[in-house]
C-alpha cells in the first residue's frame, strides 16, 4: 500500500457538509493533528479522503470465494 504523506495545498473551494464521526475516531484524528502540528482537522480529513479514494480497490462479488 502507498504511504500516506500530507503536503500543504493551495486554498480550495469548500462546501460545508455534516456527517457523524464516531467519538473515539474523532479524538484520534484530533490527536494526530495536534501531535503532528498539521493545519487543521478539516484539512487532515480531506487528505485522508483523497488518499482513500485514490487508493480504493473494490472487490467484485466473485473475488474471495
Amino acid at each position: 500500500m502507498a504511504d500516506f504523506v500530507i503536503e500543504a495545498r493551495k486554498r480550495k473551494e469548500y462546501e460545508q457538509f455534516t456527517c457523524r464521526i464516531e467519538a473515539d475516531l474523532l479524538e484520534k484524528i484530533r490527536e494526530i493533528v495536534t501531535e503532528n502540528n498539521l493545519q487543521s482537522v478539516n484539512e487532515f480529513i480531506n487528505e485522508c479522503l483523497r488518499f482513500s479514494i485514490e487508493n480504493l480497490k473494490i472487490k467484485s462479488d466473485n473475488e474471495g470465494k
